[in-house]
């Protein structure tokens, strides 16, 4: 990975159709940007998404951010990222996520109890499954148990330039745990490849709060070098500064109201405006909702405006932040030709 300091950003996405994620996939590496990530909820397969991106691209990085974890068994996630991988050798990054407690146990029907735990023994076993030509799997643990003989007839992982002259490696790929909470960057860095940051955070949270707490896990573990941070960044592009304004505020005061976003509003003093977030939204207000995202909020959270405009607020707050850098969008209600108008914008404005 490149360093922070010159690392161009990506792109991560949520919402919208899987045509549409693939028509931004392609937009996104003819403008040159270095990735491309697609988010999953329960109208977006992340994996059917990157399988098309795969097909319909021959450069661009590609990965979840993220897939479910709690959602599928271990022997479902080494399948289908192996299958990812073998559409785009050495393109694929797989970013695993729990949700929140009503994610895990509303939704997907699982056991919400000691997510990060959970996640700390399913990343190793998915690499062990990866190894499966080779090694058996005999794994009784605390969450998963699972068994297979070697199978010697698995076909090779492809072989891939690593950037080196002359040098190839397997195309094995990189699982990065997502969390924005102690307990799941704890797991990040004991266990994993990368932490995904979540879309909403501020330099200073980073520097101050997520850094130090990825470094401490990873030096328990035991783990020598520096783990990376993929963050995600709220970006909202557009020809009137006003309108990308209202567009990354609303993203931003629908992050601000969840759970997880709590030590961030404590740790900038920004619980007033959460508050206020929280009972619009509840009233099913969302312009009162993108009102109260403050000025001093949104500056700190996000990058916005013109092309002009977002190029410089993200030069002043991010450049630099990240090891891997990704302009977020999220197009959750919003009509299908504006949010595509919109990541065009992120695209053109951050290209090459």
């Amino acid at each position: 990975m490149e360093d922070a300091a010159t690392t161009r950003p990506g792109l991560a996405i949520q919402a919208g159709t899987v045509p549409l994620a693939v028509q931004v996939a392609q937009e996104a590496e003819r403008r040159g940007l270095p990735s491309f990530w697609s988010s999953e909820f329960y109208d977006r397969s992340a994996v059917v998404t990157l399988a098309a991106a795969a097909a319909a691209t021959s450069r661009i990085r590609l990965g979840s951010a993220i897939a479910w974890a709690l959602g599928r068994t271990p022997v479902t996630l080494a399948t289908e990222f192996r299958s990812l991988a073998e559409l785009a050798p050495g393109r694929i990054t797989l970013g695993l996520g729990t949700g929140n407690g009503q994610v895990i146990a509303d939704w997907h029907g699982a056991d919400a109890r000691r997510p990060a735990a959970r996640l700390a023994e399913l990343v190793p076993l998915i690499r062990r499954l990866w190894e499966l030509d080779t090694t058996a799997v005999e794994h009784d643990g605390e969450f998963y148990r699972c068994r297979l003989a070697a199978d010697p007839l698995l076909p090779a992982w492809p072989l891939v330039d690593v950037g080196e002259s002359g040098k190839h490696g397997h195309s094995r790929p990189a699982i990065l745990v997502a969390g924005g909470r102690r307990p799941m960057i704890s797991a990040a860095g004991a266990v994993a490849d990368g932490l995904v940051g979540l879309p909403l955070c501020s330099r200073a949270f980073v520097e101050e709060e997520v850094r130090p707490a990825l470094d401490a896990a990873a030096a328990r573990a035991g783990r020598p070098g520096r783990i990376p941070i993929t963050g995600m960044i709220i970006c909202a592009v557009g020809e009137h500064s006003a309108r990308a304004r209202v567009f990354a505020a609303q993203q931003v005061a629908v992050f601000a109201a969840r759970p997880s976003a709590a030590p961030l509003m404590a740790f900038h003093g920004f619980e007033g405006e959460a508050a206020d977030i929280r009972d619009a939204l509840a009233r099913r207000d969302v312009p009162a909702a993108v009102a109260a995202v403050s000025d001093r909020m949104l500056d700190a959270l996000a990058v916005y405006g013109t092309p002009k405009e977002a190029l410089e607020r993200y030069d002043a707050v991010f450049d630099g932040l990240y090891d891997e850098p990704l302009l977020f969008s999220a197009g959750k209600g919003m009509p299908q030709g504006g949010f595509r108008d919109s990541l065009m914008a992120v695209c053109e404005a951050f290209a090459s």
